[in-house]
Formats: C-alpha cells, structure tokens, sequence
C-alpha cells in the first residue's frame, strides 16, 4: 500500500479552496495523468456523488470514487471500482489560517489544506514503486490544484 500525506497552504479563503477542489470535472485541465473525468450520481448512503478518473502514467487505468464533503472543511472518498486499484481512500481537510502562503500577497485569505491518500495495487507491485510514482506526482498536483483554485476565483 502507497501512503501519502502533505500539507500546504493555498491562496484563497476556505470557501473558495472547498468550492474549486470539488469542481471535479475540471481535473483533466489541471492535474498531471488525468485525461477524463465523469461525476456520476451518488450511489452509498452520505456520498454526494461518485467520480470516474481515466488516468495515463505509464499506462492507461481508471478508478471510481465515492465522494463525502463536509462544506467547507472536509473532502474524503472510498473506492468504489477500479481496473487497477484494490483500494483508495483519501481525503483533504481545510482551515482558515493567517499564514503565508507561497507567492502570497499581505492581507489576502489563506487556507492550510491537508492531503492524505492510501491506495493499494491489484497484483504484485512493489510497494518502492508505488511510493516513488505518488510522492514524484505530489508536488506536480498540488501545482495544478493551485491554479485550479486561482482560476476559479476569476
């Protein structure tokens, strides 16, 4: 099992992080490997919706995720389905904070963001492997989320 976990902290208020990092159909224009995205109804008690993720990193694979939001300080998913993945359970939290955040302006609203993501191969994959490809991918996404949240501001 590959176990990542990171925190940073974005531009833009709490509201404006929640709202961007659940603009799932999106993802594709921001996020490395992903090539397709589908939000499909909810289909377990409490999701708000089930997201299909078509990703392309050294192969072509997809995974579904059930999708629970806490507005607006909490995002976490389950695995649903995938060709790939055994499991896949992650999760974001959101706080409101008054620190700086990198390439910030004085006095703007910041957000501390804790990512956390457990996922578990099908089949015999070093778990060496799987934690290498994750955390080389973990800056580029966060990158992406970014951008994501700063061009949802305008």
């Amino acid at each position: 099992m590959a176990s990542l976990e990171t925190e940073t902290t974005f531009n833009g208020s709490i509201e404006s992080v929640f709202d961007a990092i659940r603009k799932y159909e999106k993802y594709p224009e921001y996020l490395p490997g992903v090539t397709r995205i589908d939000v499909l109804p909810a289909k377990e008690k409490g999701s708000v919706c089930q997201v299909r993720y078509e990703l392309n990193i050294v192969k072509t694979f997809y995974y579904v995720l059930n999708m629970y939001e806490e507005g607006p300080r909490k995002i976490w998913w389950t695995l649903a389905e995938s060709n790939i993945l055994k499991g896949n359970n992650g999760s974001w939290t959101f706080k409101a904070t008054k620190g700086s955040a990198k390439g910030s302006e004085k006095g703007k609203e910041k957000t501390h963001a804790s990512y956390k993501l457990d996922i578990k191969f099908k089949g015999l994959i070093p778990s060496a492997i799987t934690d290498q490809v994750a955390k080389a991918n973990l800056p580029l996404m966060m990158t992406g989320f970014q951008k994501l949240i700063d061009d949802s501001h305008r």
